[in-house]
């Protein structure tokens, strides 16, 4: 089974989205049959990479100090209860996350996407890094198990640009607004940070039914007659 999970790396919900579905594959007893694929998608393909003060975002989202700063607890609370991961929105570093996804598609080719997009998640939402910053993305990279020169090179180049923008574009076609956004076998789709009951039913339901249509194509295949049959023709 193939999931493929769209989401960027300073969204709240997907990186709570992120840890139930870890948790279900956990409870999934075929979870290490499952390939999990993170494509890119930005909230803010604009953003200006920078660090913004309460009182400075406060205004920006049309609210007061107070009202953004138990906002700002909330979600803090919610990613650590959910997620594990401690926010402080004080400091947290507003970061365009294209060339991060550039990265995780280079990781990805090596083995190394899922380690990635976890570091870059916790850099950006718990340790106030800035993910735009090439020389923050060469380290990262390099926790993740990348070799230095070989992402500095990568970052300097135009290297995987159109990765991230076909993932971008199929996400549009597939008409996701907003992430996380979980497809599995590319034909069945959960929005949001479903819980782990809800990822736990959504594999085995599918993992059930794919096991039947293997089933039936393995009965079609030991006919082996150069016939057509059940309206199928073999060659």
């Amino acid at each position: 089974m193939r999931i493929d999970v769209w989401s960027d790396f300073g969204c709240p919900f997907c990186v709570i989205g992120k840890r139930k579905l870890e948790n279900a594959l956990g409870m999934f007893t075929m979870g290490d049959k499952v390939e999990v694929v993170y494509r890119s998608f930005q909230l803010d393909p604009n953003a200006e990479n920078r660090t913004i003060s309460t009182q400075q975002l406060a205004s920006e989202k049309g609210m007061t100090v107070e009202q953004m700063k138990v906002k700002q607890a909330q979600v803090a609370n919610m990613i650590k209860k959910e997620a594990g991961l401690d926010v402080n929105y004080d400091r947290v570093i507003i970061a365009n996350t294209f060339d991060g996804h550039r990265l995780a598609h280079f990781a990805a080719k090596v083995g190394k996407g899922a380690e990635l997009t976890e570091r870059l998640i916790r850099a950006y939402l718990s340790q106030s890094m800035n993910i735009a910053d090439h020389n923050v993305l060469v380290s990262l990279g390099s926790e993740a198990g990348l070799n230095e020169r070989d992402v500095a090179e990568m970052l300097e180049s135009d290297a995987y640009k159109d990765s991230v923008k076909a993932d971008i574009a199929e996400a549009r076609k597939l008409n996701i607004s907003g992430v996380p956004f979980f497809v599995f076998n590319n034909k069945y789709s959960l929005s949001g940070a479903q819980s782990e009951e809800s990822f736990l039913n959504a594999l085995n339901l599918i993992w059930d039914e794919e096991k039947e249509f293997r089933k039936m194509e393995k009965a079609a295949r030991s006919k082996g007659d150069d016939s057509c049959t059940d309206g199928v023709c073999s060659v």
